[in-house]
């Protein structure tokens, strides 16, 4: 008998959130570690966070709409409309 684990459920904002981070970082043509490297953060974190595998804190959003010269709202308001994916 195998044990699989259990299915992994990502929050519709935080999936929303990293399609709006990776589109804006591609707009600007930033690496991953570009922009890790312009929020003070690991590009293994920015990754994760792209893939939606981890949930930032208001202070790493901050620090990546810093990054990426933007207003910490506009990445927010993108995340809210953002379509949910399915």
């Amino acid at each position: 008998m195998s044990i699989k684990p259990a299915p992994r459920t990502v929050e519709p904002l935080v999936e929303a959130f990293a399609t709006v981070l990776r589109r804006r970082r591609l707009a600007q043509d930033l690496s991953q570690e570009a922009l890790a490297r312009r929020a003070d953060v690991s590009m293994r974190f920015v990754s994760l966070l792209e893939l939606g595998r981890h949930m930032p804190t208001i202070n790493t959003m901050q620090k990546l709409a810093k990054g990426l010269g933007v207003p910490l709202s506009d990445l927010v308001r993108e995340a809210e409309a953002e379509p949910a994916q399915e």
